[in-house]
């Protein structure tokens, strides 16, 4: 692995749609913040790219002293989700200080009162100076409530909320909204929010020197998914040369897990218009890469057995967020890396195997220490061969798929369990136990290889037997721990519950080593991620073809008008790619 130049370092602009995408991305932003500060704190080399995704305000006016970083970014949301953002893209920084004073206080004497009216904020944005409350169980109206970075007000897009009012009103449902309204809304009825979201997007690609693509954090529920063809297919047709890679998530829904078949019937058609406009099948779409994400299922049971996130997180955005910004932060290490010459384009182009395979899953792990896997491991000459768990990484107990509709554990008695193609990333862990993590250039290297190493080794034995062998394979990892203030993330963890430990004990796990009905106190600082190009997600387009159909032909969703020609070309595509992951 070779130390990269920042100087032909790639930019990047990162694009948030939706309000569930907008509660993922305020995390990923404090993420990022974190990442830096941390470096900077602990005067330890940049493991991780802080330019790449961050824009500054210099120019030729501009003094050191006055220069200021914020996101490149464009973010879409309704107008009421904002909260105590103001148009500059400014957050309130709440204080225990500013909290106390959230009233009208009186003062004077002689008789005379002056009434001083301080601003009440809208939301509940957090106290920032008190880093030891746990805001873990806290269910936040507003992402911009623990946002603790500025954004660049060019980068912001409202969306009117008398839009809110459409589904309502045409069909008698609180819920209401569709892809058709968020894509006939940007392409018609919102010219003049197409207009601003352009030109501000043609700003922000002129500050570039080294463009390389677009990352999006997308909804597809409500017009979201809508909205989301409109803006790629502009950035297609104006900027085809860049790359594009969609993480497209919907959010947990009570209403589906009640069995309420309006919500579950929009989120199939929401879901499958989507995929049909805008994942890439056979040459065609408007992102190279699309990876979809859902915690609908997190707190499902398979065989007695809940997934391991599903029973250490409660349902709220907040935490739910969380866990996928901090998995896509780890996942995305493979283009972000300062210890790393690869770049988005590459990074799609290493997971994508075929035209007709650019769908991706995503599994995470939060394990308090590695050992938890099955793996025992050392630095020292002197010490015992290295051990490692019986089972694949993508079938292994701790990994919380947050992809939709796949059964854990994975079923290992199929032909082609193995993926086609993966990438495996990996912060905070040190082989080398520094104390104070001030490594050097070499120990660095030294690490990342002798961690490399050993997850190879593994994932071979591991695989043999299991299908067919695997076309691209890449293992990322940096020693920068995941460390977060508990006042403005929440606590995740693997829960060791007893079904995971009766598996863990199939898996060369020491059960002495580890602690029998552990609390969930802190953060863990080791985080492991699974990218992979695999059939496992077939069940999840089967779910879409097969209930998209019943949904345009029994007529059920009272608001849709389709015609032949849109329905049949939706089922085309779903069923090219049914059949592009059938085993």
């Amino acid at each position: 692995m070779n130390y990269s130049n920042n100087e032909d370092k790639q930019e990047l602009i990162t694009i948030q749609i939706g309000n569930f995408s907008n509660f993922i991305g305020a995390h990923f932003w404090n993420i990022q913040e974190e990442n830096y500060q941390y470096s900077k704190r602990e005067q330890s080399q940049y493991e991780i790219e802080p330019e790449m995704l961050f824009r500054s305000n210099i120019n030729s006016e501009t003094f050191d002293k006055d220069i200021k970083y914020t996101p490149r970014l464009l973010l879409f949301d309704f107008k009421s989700n904002f909260g105590s953002m103001n148009s500059d893209g400014k957050v309130l920084k709440q204080t225990s200080k500013n909290i106390d004073n959230n009233d009208i206080l009186n003062s004077g004497s002689g008789g005379s009162s002056v009434n001083k009216i301080i601003k009440q904020s809208t939301g509940k944005p957090i106290d920032r100076e008190n880093t030891l409350i746990d805001n873990s169980n806290v269910d936040f109206e507003y992402w911009s409530d623990y946002l603790n970075v500025d954004y660049n007000s060019r980068g912001l897009i409202s969306i009117p909320d008398s839009l809110l009012n459409i589904g309502s009103q045409v069909s008698g449902s609180a819920n209401g909204l569709i892809y058709d309204d968020g894509f006939d809304m940007f392409e018609s009825n919102y010219e003049y929010v197409t207009d601003i979201y352009q030109d501000n997007l043609r700003r922000m690609i002129e500050e570039c020197d080294n463009l390389s693509g677009f990352q999006c954090l997308i909804d597809t529920d409500g017009i979201w998914g809508g909205v989301s063809t409109s803006v790629l297919s502009h950035i297609q047709d104006e900027y085809s040369s860049k790359v594009i890679s969609t993480w497209a998530s919907t959010n947990y829904n009570h209403q589906i897990d009640l069995g309420n078949e309006e919500s579950i019937d929009e989120r199939i058609y929401n879901s499958s218009k989507t995929i049909q406009s805008i994942a890439p099948s056979s040459g065609t779409g408007l992102t190279d890469l699309f990876i979809p994400l859902s915690c609908q299922r997190w707190w499902s049971t398979n065989k007695g057995i809940m997934t391991p996130l599903g029973s250490s997180i409660n349902k709220s955005k907040y935490q739910t967020s969380a866990e996928i910004a901090a998995s896509i932060d780890t996942a995305t290490l493979y283009y972000r890396s300062n210890y790393s010459s690869q770049t988005l384009s590459s990074f799609v182009s290493h997971l994508t195997s075929s035209p007709s395979r650019k769908l991706c899953v995503l599994s995470s792990s939060f394990p308090n220490r590695l050992q938890e896997f099955g793996f025992t491991y050392s630095s020292s000459k002197y010490s015992r061969e290295p051990t490692f768990p019986n089972q694949p990484l993508y079938s292994h107990p701790l990994m919380n798929y947050l992809s939709p509709r796949i059964e854990q554990p994975v079923n290992l008695s199929t032909s082609s369990s193995n993926p086609l193609t993966e990438i495996i990333s990996l912060r905070g862990i040190d082989i080398f136990k520094s104390i104070d993590h001030h490594h050097d250039r070499s120990e660095l290297l030294n690490n990342y290889d002798k961690i490399s190493s050993l997850f190879k080794i593994y994932l071979s034995n591991s695989y043999n037997g299991h299908g067919r062998s695997v076309l691209n394979r890449s293992i990322v990892n940096i020693v920068q721990p995941f460390i977060m203030k508990k006042n403005h993330f929440p606590v995740l963890s693997n829960n060791k519950n007893k079904n995971n430990n009766n598996q863990n004990e199939n898996n060369n796990i020491n059960n002495n080593s580890i602690e029998e009905n552990q609390e969930i106190i802190e953060n863990p600082n080791t985080i492991l991620t699974h990218l992979q190009n695999t059939n496992l997600i077939h069940p999840f387009i089967q779910y879409l073809n097969q209930g998209y159909k019943q949904i345009v032909q029994s007529k059920r969703m009272k608001r849709l008008t389709i015609d032949q020609d849109s329905f049949a070309e939706t089922i085309e595509i779903l069923n090219y790619l049914s059949d592009s992951y059938q085993e």
